[in-house]
């Protein structure tokens, strides 16, 4: 009987508990007024680069619960200065919306869940089989690294994954500024025009462009600015001519249609190079598949037929 009572009043406080946090996370997952105005005021992004210290939104209310613990893991990788300059560079190539904290956080998750992960997986095997402990303790530090250094990889993927997108848009949208400056708009008129009527993320750049601009940029610290963030050579030429263009008062629409024809053209060459390296691979099979089976079967009879005679 006192089993049973003493699992009744366990199961009462189970669902007392689970009762609570799940009101917690519905309470903490509505974001407050300021926090919804905060992104658009120019304040905030200069804060959040300048300090680095922003609120943790990795993980929605469980990250405001571990906050603490969190951000004290977070401050002590940013003593060991790992590059959160280059890294903030980095997040804007990507086009991600996480701050450089956001990011730190990520990664000492990801390595205290790959640590916790191999430490129990070492300890299954040291009690099921026999494990040297420094063996194991080499284990759980070498997942902890790969797991903590992975993030970088998941990042330097999506980099290379929205340049291809960027690079493929690229044509279009200069095609399409450049239509617009010749039917009469402005460079920030065409911009705005490029912004409500494309999708994509050169179209998310040239709106970040318009919101600096409508913070009191001028056109041009604006565009070199998004040159600043993207790095791409195609769009660093183009923005560059607009530039020179927009500030010695040369015709835009000439400059665009030269620009948009020069893109063009590196789309083109680009498509032979990709080509040319198809062909390439498209060889190693035939090389070192097709061909060699195909001698074994021309071979193999004769040599059969040999064998047959001796």
């Amino acid at each position: 009987m006192t089993t049973m009572w003493l699992a009744i009043s366990l199961a009462m406080v189970l669902g007392v508990g689970l009762t609570l946090i799940a009101v917690v996370v519905v309470r903490l997952n509505r974001p407050t007024l300021v926090e919804r105005i905060a992104p658009q005021m120019r304040a905030h992004t200069t804060a959040t680069h300048g300090t680095q210290r922003s609120a943790l939104t990795t993980l929605g209310a469980l990250s405001t619960i571990a906050a603490p613990v969190v951000q004290a893991g977070v401050d002590q990788l940013n003593k060991l200065n790992l590059g959160n300059a280059q890294l903030a560079a980095r997040l804007a190539q990507a086009g991600s919306r996480l701050s450089v904290a956001d990011y730190r956080a990520q990664q000492l998750i990801m390595a205290v869940a790959a640590a916790a992960l191999a430490t129990t997986g070492c300890i299954w095997a040291a009690v099921h089989h026999t494990l040297h402990p420094i063996i194991g303790l080499l284990i759980v530090f070498g997942v902890t690294l790969l797991a903590f250094f992975s993030r970088d990889n998941l990042l330097t993927a999506q980099i290379k994954k929205r340049r291809s997108v960027i690079l493929a848009e690229f044509p279009t949208v200069a095609e399409l500024l450049a239509l617009s400056v010749t039917a009469g708009d402005s460079a920030q008129g065409a911009l705005e025009r490029v912004v409500t009527t494309a999708r994509g993320e050169l179209a998310y750049e040239f709106n970040i462009v318009l919101g600096d601009i409508r913070s009191g940029d001028s056109l041009t610290t604006a565009l070199k600015a998004c040159s600043d963030r993207l790095k791409l050579a195609p769009v660093e030429r183009f923005i560059s001519g607009l530039i020179v263009a927009h500030e010695r008062g040369t015709p835009l629409a000439t400059v665009l249609h030269a620009q948009a024809m020069d893109v063009r053209e590196l789309t083109k060459r680009e498509l032979l190079e990709v080509a040319g390296k198809k062909e390439i691979n498209m060889l190693v099979p035939l090389v070192f598949g097709i061909m060699p089976l195909t001698v074994i079967f021309a071979v193999f009879p004769g040599l059969s037929l040999l064998n047959i005679g001796l």
